[in-house]
């Protein structure tokens, strides 16, 4: 079961929708399954369904216009939350049960808190409901419902185990952050294919399967065209992270438009990059300078093709991470060596491999 939560300013305009025949007519039999009492008018049950549409959204809106200028701008919360094809058909009775323990775990109507938001669901699929809600309390102060999409999302793991429905994997919150609206339109503009995060993402992941140590990484980095990078110190003259930029990409008042490490992913903070590079063992000396050494290419085929029988082996978790991770890592040099034509392809297949063995635990 998934859950969609967004804001808005609107509420008759939001049960409009709700109530409306959506946007391709996939809306049938809109109803009200639940509701913060059991007196809310429902315009899909109602003989006048207008006159039965602005009680509802005068009743959910009446803290807010007695709170005034306090009222927050963006007042109505919205949730969707869909079943996935594998559910069973939910019966109304159980959607407006999951609806209250949504709205009790998220904050908006905890549960005997007689001063809880006013809130609605309505169904009009079999699948999914729509839950809409005003964040004024009934003592006229705002809804505390911090981290909403998290509590909710936890809510329905329960949910999904309390119900038998398919148990929807989830993700560990060490995901790298996804460009913004924002970011997307800015490259659209500047006639760039990636945003700023990514490129600058790739660049740094790339730094780092080249590098040999912390030092040799920022030298990398700082020797790499078309980006700017800032190094910070502790005051013992130690390193104590980097921030970098595209060149040319710029904010509003034509300032660099910096990245620290661990806001494009998790893995890329200084501190562990370090860690991961102070754990390299280099080859001795004289093995660097043997001409008759193996082919690299050959030996990089040759490891990949051993991970999976060293898999196979029960080894602890620690080490199987860690041969996964290096695999990662050989990806993430491909590209420096690969044909250009190639190039592309890899660095799709690199990010890809990142995000589908990152570590849950």
């Amino acid at each position: 079961m998934i859950a969609k939560i967004s804001r808005g300013r609107d509420t008759g305009k939001l049960l409009r929708y709700l109530y409306g025949p959506g946007r391709a007519n996939e809306h049938t039999d809109p109803h009200l399954v639940a509701s913060w009492e059991d007196f809310a008018p429902d315009p899909g049950r109602s003989r006048g369904p207008q006159a039965a549409h602005r009680q509802l959204a005068q009743a959910l809106d009446l803290r807010v216009q007695q709170a005034g200028q306090a009222a927050p701008a963006q007042h109505v919360w919205h949730c969707s939350l869909r079943a996935t094809p594998e559910d069973r058909t939910l019966t109304d009775a159980e959607w407006a049960a999951i609806a209250r323990r949504i709205v009790a775990a998220t904050g908006i109507a905890p549960e005997g808190d007689a001063d809880g938001c006013r809130w609605v669901a309505v169904r009009h699929a079999e699948d999914h409901i729509h839950i809409a809600a005003t964040t004024v309390r009934g003592d006229l102060r705002p809804a505390r419902h911090w981290n909403d999409y998290l509590t909710a999302d936890r809510e329905l793991q329960a949910v999904e185990k309390d119900y038998g429905l398919h148990q929807r994997p989830r993700g560990d919150r060490t995901a790298a952050q996804r460009p913004t609206r924002a970011e997307t339109e800015k490259a659209h503009r500047t006639g760039r294919q990636h945003t700023a995060r990514e490129q600058l993402r790739t660049t740094v992941r790339t730094a780092v399967s080249a590098a040999t140590s912390p030092q040799e990484f920022l030298h990398l980095l700082t020797e790499t065209d078309d980006v700017l990078v800032d190094v910070q110190y502790f005051p013992s003259g130690d390193v104590r992270g980097y921030k970098i930029a595209l060149t040319g990409d710029t904010n509003k008042t034509g300032e660099p438009v910096y990245f620290s490490g661990s806001t494009l992913a998790p893995d890329l903070s200084f501190p562990k990059i370090r860690e991961r590079l102070d754990a390299t063992d280099l080859p001795p000396a004289a093995a660097l300078g043997d001409i008759r050494r193996p082919d690299p290419w050959h030996q990089a085929t040759a490891s990949i093709d051993r991970i999976p029988s060293l898999l196979e082996r029960g080894q602890d978790d620690a080490a199987a991470h860690a041969h996964l991770a290096a695999f990662g890592e050989a990806l993430d040099a491909l590209p420096l060596l690969a044909p250009k034509q190639m190039q592309p392809q890899l660095r799709q297949a690199a990010t890809a491999f990142e995000r589908a063995t990152r570590s849950r635990i």
